[in-house]
């Protein structure tokens, strides 16, 4: 008896980049680009939102309607089948949460017709669908139509309390979990929690990394004028209230009554853009604290090798792609105590875990690193180096691929 040979993997994701939107996502993009490189042809299934025209009523939802059928990101194929979904939180959380089979046995049927395509096209041999619920589901079904071994990959807190909350959720998760032949999570406690789920199942911890070599090479490029002889904080992240950039506007308040040469740039968009102005200007802050806005990933990156500190005090966090990204440039980085990340990033070693929602700690620990230089380059230096071995692109992905191997040499030919 012959064994399979891994040619190409198939990565599902409904969180990935489309063309009127490269910033979301971005991380699954870096992945799938990084298996490539390594070797394994890997291409990406990301149902879409189809948009009938009368409701296509915001100029987001335009661009929706108008997300091509397939795209190429340098190199990394994309195919977006439509499906009925209209993406709106008030939607998801009336609707799509509450009942669970609208995005899954209907929304396979939907779905059935691009994976024949691709597998007549891309022939695939493994299935990675990240996000249980529902690209597992869908990987799930793959598996039951082609018999190619199934990863699935929980990367998210919301949503995997989204399961814990709904009964019908919980029993899909579970049958997902019993199909699957390795199941990824991001940290302890999530393993922990889709273990209790389903006992049977092989669950590891594969947190998403956020280190290239490649992005370092290229953004060796001096600080603009604006910061020149500033220390300066970078955060980056939805502007919403659990990403904790409230708390960080009221640090730095009081970090500027210390170093009032200080200059805090904070890049992402999201429902608290309004009250976070109104905050800075409440405080005063207006020449030290800049909201950036959405920024196309290579100048996220270029931010980032600019700044002195990195500093998303944010909660409910399975991973994080951004310390990584930060600690490559051999950046320190402040995240929240108990949060994914906190299982590798060690206090005083790669930067500081402070409590969640505490302005007054993180001010402190900003203090802390920014006062003295020394102190600041020698974590900077250990989150150097803990990215590159723990979070890169490059590492992961061929921990991947020898997992991907392993499951499909054990397939009959």
């Amino acid at each position: 008896m012959t064994r399979q040979k891994l040619r190409r993997a198939l990565w599902i994701c409904d969180y990935f980049p489309r063309p009127f939107d490269t910033t979301t996502g971005t991380w699954a993009l870096e992945m799938v680009a990084a298996l490539n490189r390594a070797g394994l042809p890997t291409i990406v299934l990301s149902p879409t939102p189809w948009i009938p025209r009368p409701l296509a009523v915001t100029s987001k939802l335009r661009a929706w309607s108008q997300n091509p059928p397939s795209h190429d990101f340098n190199g990394v194929l994309a195919f977006y089948p439509r499906c009925p979904h209209y993406p709106k939180s008030w939607v998801n959380n009336v609707l799509y949460n509450r009942l669970p089979f609208l995005d899954s046995v209907l929304l396979w049927p939907w779905i059935e017709g691009a994976a024949r395509r691709l597998m007549a096209s891309h022939p695939f041999d493994v299935v990675h669908a990240n996000f249980l619920f529902p690209s597992g589901y869908l990987g799930m079904r793959l598996k039951q139509a082609y018999g190619v071994p199934l990863v699935v990959h929980e990367r998210s807190v919301q949503r995997m309390a989204l399961a814990m909350e709904n009964p019908g959720r919980r029993r899909l998760y579970r049958q997902i979990l019993r199909a699957a032949d390795l199941v990824f999570t991001e940290n302890n406690r999530m393993a922990a929690q889709l273990r209790d789920l389903e006992p049977a199942a092989d669950v590891r911890v594969v947190m998403q990394p956020g280190a290239e070599p490649m992005h370092v090479a290229g953004n060796a490029v001096p600080r603009p004028a604006a910061l020149a002889g500033r220390k300066t904080i970078l955060s980056v992240g939805t502007l919403s209230e659990r990403k904790g950039h409230a708390f960080l506007v009221r640090a730095m308040a009081m970090v500027r009554s210390q170093m009032p040469d200080v200059a805090c740039r904070i890049i992402g968009d999201g429902p608290e853009r309004s009250k976070l102005t109104r905050m800075i200007e409440e405080l005063g802050l207006e020449g030290t604290v800049e909201l950036r806005g959405k920024r196309p990933h290579d100048e996220v990156l270029q931010d980032m090798s600019w700044c002195d500190v990195f500093a998303l005090a944010s909660w409910g966090e399975a991973g994080g792609t951004v310390y990584g990204e930060a600690m490559q440039f051999g950046k320190p980085v402040i995240a929240c105590q108990g949060e994914g990340i906190a299982e590798i990033v060690l206090d005083e070693v790669h930067g500081r875990l402070v409590p969640a929602r505490d302005e007054r700690a993180l001010a402190e620990a900003i203090l802390w690193l920014l006062g003295d230089d020394a102190r600041r380059a020698r974590l900077g230096e250990h989150a150097r180096e803990l990215g590159e071995d723990k979070l890169s692109y490059p590492g992961v992905a061929r921990s991947l691929i020898e997992m991907y191997g392993a499951l499909v040499s054990q397939r009959p030919s």
